[in-house]
């Protein structure tokens, strides 16, 4: 599973079981996260969440990061395996893409939260692939 975190919404991408293809899954509300997370994680047998990491250009962490940080340690004291991966660029390219398809700066609010978590977790299990179907640890 992955997650593009942010303040008002965080967007929701699922792979397959083969963790080759990430796929838009749901953008949820910051205040119901929690018992989304738990649901979708039994329901969907997730093994990992990749939450997106939102380095600066130069690869650092800045005030937002830390933000994440936060959303990362509630993560894991609820006891879920939580893997942090840069997400820069992702939801430029996500915006770049709705646009690409017609779909207005106003239409996209919701869908590019999805559209973001889906590039970010993609990138993930693609850089994670050793072998065939075999991601390396992070």
């Amino acid at each position: 599973m992955g997650l593009d975190w942010g303040e008002k919404r965080i967007g929701v991408a699922i792979s397959d079981d083969e963790l080759r293809l990430a796929v838009g899954y749901a953008v949820w509300p910051t205040g119901d996260l929690l018992a989304q997370l738990a649901s979708t994680v039994e329901s969907e047998a997730v093994g990992f969440i990749v939450v997106g990491y939102p380095l600066t250009l130069r690869g650092e962490a800045g005030p937002k990061a830390r933000q994440v940080d936060r959303f990362i340690q509630t993560l894991l004291r609820y006891g879920y395996d939580v893997r942090r991966w840069d997400e820069r660029y992702t939801t430029q390219d996500a915006s770049r893409s709705l646009t690409n398809l017609g779909i207005s700066q106003r239409k996209q609010r919701g869908k590019i939260d999805m559209s973001a978590a889906v590039l970010m977790l993609q990138s993930y299990l693609d850089a994670n692939r050793v072998e065939e179907g075999s991601p390396r640890a992070g």
